[in-house]
């Protein structure tokens, strides 16, 4: 190679400015790298094929007729959209403005590019649009949402602080990918099934181990604040494997909450509660057991210092990655699984799926329990291949942490209900002295001998949420006097105010009738297993009721109602007692009937 062909590739090549702002260097020597653009300087005279018109868009450019049509395209490609007007701009609405304008200056009557091809120049525009955008990527990104621009001023998530255990949880809800069923009893004998509405999940996630900490299946349609501060109470309080119905090896070695690995960790809590800013997270109720209880500040995107945004998953990545791993390994594994989108469902029919293999609720609340307890004893790839509960024993053993425990009772009492009440009643309206509490009535033998507290304002406290029929009545200043029981016809079956709140609407709709001395959660349930099958799911309030006659029902067994199923009928001395016997010897009622008596 001559010495003045050196030179000129030097100079030519290797000191030419390159798109992204420096000069080519030994870029500019690659074979076949092209270093500077292409130049038309001839006509464009398409030929019958469409060639012949490479640079047409260039050479419109630089055209008498095209000058300053370069400024004013690159301006109408990035300029900022109107308030109505969306965000993602089609091409085809540019490529619309490009032949107008190009119409305007004259091309179409002279007969020019790009009026003289087929498809009007839309692939060199498309082309040029790209490369416009891929010059400018901030405003690509502000183009394309607001989001994306946030996303690219942040971090990577390697500058991250690192956070000291139960430094900070995040709370979401999800909502189960899977169809299921109740089975109810049958006019004609026997069960029949019964199709329920998906249900939601309410999960806390501790942000430095990746630990699940506590969890509540809410039973209605939308989660509510009372299924947020379920999984607090959860998360707050100790952990005991399940007794299962399909399998007695379904828990892995070591799995479980870390209350129940680490006893030292029940009661203990967390310093941030991350939230989507869903009205369920951040209303005056949860804010004031976070604050109260835990001693947690909420972190929501409703707050102008906050970080966070709502539905974004990379402000709350931990639980939304453990959403992602719940779905995939669990629910989307069944034939009942709707999938994620409708596309997911590949042609199958979750409803028919159900039916046939009989899923029930009980199921799956036996299948969350396993796979959140299997989550905490699984490597995970993010803490270096250690489980949760691995990462989390490390993290107690550096000996740093310390943790601040809630009080027992005030744990217990989380999701209970406290209103300030007037005592009505006297000699003077001619009623017994009562208090109007939630859709009912509470009155009680030591309040007709306390007529010094007529028109007093007292606290009426329900501590136990899942039996609203008895409340405990204190001065504002904090003295016990009592407790009261709820008026016919609350005062017999265990309900929750969600519950009677339901029983109050189907009434008012005249969808349900309640006697005077009647049980209203009887006739709720006569109500929910009469509605014919197939028209609608269950009701939300039916599948509360049977979740607190069944939780009573094992309290006054002493045992889990999977016991007393697999114990079965004793049959043997079920024959050998006659068929008739003495009036004066009492049979024992079932669990479930027992605990709907006083």
């Amino acid at each position: 190679m001559s010495r003045v062909q050196t030179y000129r590739l030097l100079t030519e090549r290797c000191l030419a400015v390159h798109p992204d702002g420096d000069v080519h260097g030994w870029r500019g020597l690659l074979p076949y790298a092209r270093v500077k653009s292409y130049d038309r300087k001839a006509p464009i005279k398409p030929n019958a094929w469409g060639g012949g018109a490479v640079g047409a868009l260039q050479w419109v450019f630089q055209s008498p007729a095209g000058r300053g049509f370069e400024s004013c395209l690159r301006e109408h490609i990035l300029r900022k959209r109107s308030v109505l007007e969306s965000s993602l701009r089609p091409r085809m609405a540019v490529f619309r403005w490009f032949l107008a304008e190009l119409r305007d200056r004259g091309f179409e009557h002279r007969g020019d590019w790009p009026f003289n091809v087929e498809k009007r120049g839309y692939v060199t525009l498309s082309r040029f649009i790209d490369r416009v955008l891929a010059e400018n990527p901030a405003r690509a990104r502000q183009l394309t949402s607001d989001d994306s621009a946030r996303k690219a001023a942040s971090g990577d998530g390697t500058r991250r602080p690192l956070l000291a255990p139960f430094e900070r949880v995040e709370c979401d809800a999800h909502k189960l990918d899977s169809r299921m069923m109740v089975l109810v009893p049958s006019p004609h004998g026997g069960t029949e099934p019964r199709m329920i509405h998906r249900l939601w999940v309410v999960v806390l996630i501790e942000v430095a181990s990746r630990a699940v900490l506590g969890y509540h299946l809410s039973l209605r349609r939308e989660c509510a604040a009372e299924d947020v501060l379920r999984a607090i109470r959860c998360a707050l309080q100790p952990w005991a494997p399940r007794e299962l119905q399909f399998g007695n090896a379904a828990y892995l070695p070591g799995a479980g909450l870390p209350a129940h690995r680490f006893p030292q960790l029940v009661g203990a809590c967390w310093n941030e509660f991350s939230v989507d800013g869903a009205l369920a997270n951040i209303c005056k109720r949860v804010d004031g057991v976070l604050h109260d209880v835990v001693g947690a500040k909420l972190v929501k995107p409703q707050d102008r210092a906050s970080f966070s945004r709502r539905r974004s998953k990379d402000d709350r990545p931990f639980i939304e990655s453990f959403f992602a791993r719940l779905a995939a390994d669990g629910f989307h594994r069944l034939s009942t699984t709707t999938g994620s989108s409708p596309v997911a469902r590949r042609g199958t029919d979750p409803d028919a799926a159900a039916l046939a293999t009989q899923f029930q609720l009980e199921y799956a609340q036996e299948l969350l329990d396993t796979l959140i307890a299997n989550y905490n004893a699984t490597p995970h790839s993010g803490l270096g291949y250690r489980s949760p509960l691995e990462q989390l024993d490390r993290l107690l053993a550096q000996g740093n942490f310390k943790p601040r425990r809630a009080d027992p009772d005030a744990v217990r009492r989380i999701v209970g209900t406290r209103k300030l009440c007037t005592l009505l009643g006297g000699v003077k309206s001619g009623r017994r002295p009562h208090f109007n509490f939630a859709n009912g009535r509470y009155s009680a033998e030591w309040l007709c001998l306390r007529t010094d507290l007529l028109g007093e304002n007292l606290w009426l406290n329900l501590d136990d949420e899942d039996d609203a029929r008895y409340a405990t009545v204190s001065t504002q200043q904090g003295h016990f006097l009592g407790v009261v029981r709820a008026a016919p016809p609350w005062h017999r079956t265990p309900h929750s105010l969600y519950v009677r709140q339901a029983i109050r609407s189907l009434e008012k709709r005249r969808l349900l009738h309640l006697a005077t001395n009647s049980d209203a959660v009887e006739a709720l349930i006569r109500y929910a297993e009469a509605t014919p099958s197939g028209k609608l799911p269950a009701h939300p309030a039916y599948l509360e009721a049977r979740r607190i006659l069944q939780k009573h029902a094992e309290q006054v067994a002493g045992q889990s109602m999977v016991s007393l199923s697999r114990m079965g009928s004793t049959s043997a001395e079920h024959d050998a007692v006659p068929a008739q016997r003495d009036r004066g010897i009492g049979t024992a009622l079932p669990p479930m009937r027992r605990a709907q008596q006083w």
